[in-house]
């Protein structure tokens, strides 16, 4: 039987008579497609993401939460937290803010947290490990105290500022790190940067009450400098962009 008869052949016989033209040609029949059953399929909701403050200790998000955008930010993570303990006890009995917290993964910022979309995430971190390559490892210390509050005025920090050497070879990879996100069209890090790590942190813009106990910070630093901060070596360098981490090794 030809192709043509078994169009023809389709469909009741009730319906033959439609089947044909006048010339005797074959009229089209349009054939009503089954409704496609949706119940199993996930739906990606488009509602917009609502940051709740007090599911994080009251901090609030910098930069609004947007589908597709990664949060990234280049840093040196420190080792050795636990050895922290005694001084950061020792900072908060001295402080007159009750409600200081002790920083999440505690590290020293190399550069600003910035976003990248999905298909940069694979060329972005390829550029950082060719310019981290040629970098040596370095010693790194701390020299004292100091209080930033967050451009937002959301967040206050008790943070220990790095000694001169480390500084230098810090500043080195700030610059490299700052070539990349310029040529990402991406902002790069603050002026003249003071570069520390923050240890502890308070909600609001509470830096005048901590810097009224700044010199009794720095004298508690001096006494347990050598007990809780010994020097490390810093090989690596982190970048964290969203859920995703990277390690590039130094020389």
């Amino acid at each position: 039987m030809s192709g043509l008869s078994y169009i023809c052949d389709y469909g009741s016989s009730s319906e033959d008579s439609d089947a044909y033209l006048e010339d005797n040609s074959v009229k089209a029949k349009k054939l009503k497609l089954p409704t496609p059953n949706l119940g199993n399929v996930p739906v990606v909701g488009t509602e917009d993401h609502v940051d709740d403050p007090d599911l994080h200790k009251g901090r609030t998000r910098v930069f609004p939460h947007k589908r597709g955008d990664w949060a990234s930010y280049v840093y040196i993570r420190y080792p050795e937290e636990e050895n922290l303990a005694t001084l950061m006890s020792r900072f908060m009995a001295e402080c007159p803010v009750s409600d200081l917290h002790v920083c999440d993964d505690i590290h020293i910022s190399l550069s600003r947290t910035v976003t990248l979309i999905y298909h940069l995430i694979t060329p972005f971190t390829k550029s950082l490990k060719n310019v981290v390559d040629g970098i040596d490892s370095f010693d790194l210390g701390f020299e004292s105290v100091k209080i930033y509050c967050n451009e937002e005025k959301s967040r206050t920090f008790v943070s220990l500022a790095v000694d001169h050497f480390s500084n230098k070879f810090l500043l080195k990879i700030v610059d490299k790190v700052d070539d990349i996100l310029a040529d990402y069209k991406l902002p790069t890090f603050y002026d003249n940067p003071s570069l520390h790590m923050s240890i502890l942190w308070t909600t609001g813009d509470k830096k005048a009450e901590l810097t009224s106990v700044l010199e009794n910070l720095n004298n508690i630093l001096y006494q347990e400098v050598e007990k809780c901060l010994k020097t490390i070596t810093v090989d690596k360098v982190n970048c964290k962009i969203g859920n995703k981490f990277y390690q590039f090794a130094l020389q």
